[in-house]
């Protein structure tokens, strides 16, 4: 076999990458925003859900393996992809062009909305040893905090906005270079669906956030002694 040239290493990063998108990234936004929108239906499902998932065995292995080492892969080559992108939607103004650099611009969004959600959830969870039972409290006083502002409010829909946005337009794409649709007719129809999809989570995502700021409750853990 010869050598691997660095077109081949190129297009594996590009095909990875997309991949990552769709699965572990995409799948667990959507079962996030899902499990987050309990909180509309009301707190104790909600609560209920936060302690089967930080009661898994492993889990902390689990978040490394499957979301955080996937997202940082996803995210490096994004920026690689932006950097080395030639933006033209100035002088070819077609639709596709202009997702193409909202794709770009979102993922940049959403890898700064991450690091606040994560520095102000996820970090001192583990920080303060929040784990099996005491984390539902936990971040629900975070939340309550979180949607107590307009600042707060902003910086997660915004995040919601962009996250949604780039998964939907994401799968989109990916579908098209892995050659899944082909075809104008069929492309511009999957185009559609996938947006229908993106406006299905923004609405879940949008309407915890207006949960949260109407009705913020404070918990206690839903198991004796384990505060």
């Amino acid at each position: 076999m010869g050598n691997i040239t660095k077109g081949q290493v190129h297009f594996l990063l590009l095909k990875f990458h997309s991949l990552t998108g769709l699965v572990p990234i995409g799948l667990f936004l959507t079962i996030h925003l899902l499990v987050n929108s309990l909180r509309t239906v009301g707190v104790l499902p909600y609560q209920l859900s936060i302690d089967v998932i930080n009661n898994l065995p492993f889990l902390f292995t689990i978040e490394v393996l499957f979301i955080y080492i996937p997202l940082l892969f996803h995210s490096i080559v994004g920026f690689y992809i932006t950097q080395v992108a030639k933006m033209n939607v100035l002088r070819y103004r077609y639709p596709r062009n202009w997702m193409y650099v909202l794709q770009r611009l979102t993922g940049a969004l959403v890898f700064v909305f991450l690091i606040y959600h994560m520095g102000t959830t996820v970090v001192p969870k583990l920080w303060y040893g929040h784990e099996l039972f005491e984390a539902a409290p936990f971040l629900i006083d975070v939340m309550n905090r979180e949607f107590a502002t307009w600042t707060g409010r902003i910086i997660y829909m915004i995040g919601i906005l962009s996250a949604t946005f780039h998964f939907a337009n994401g799968l989109w794409a990916f579908c098209i270079s892995w050659g899944i649709i082909v075809g104008p007719r069929a492309q511009r129809n999957a185009g559609i669906v996938f947006m229908l999809f993106g406006a299905v989570l923004t609405f879940l995502g949008l309407a915890t956030v207006l949960e949260f700021s109407l009705d913020p409750v404070n918990v206690k853990p839903t198991v004796m002694g384990a505060a």
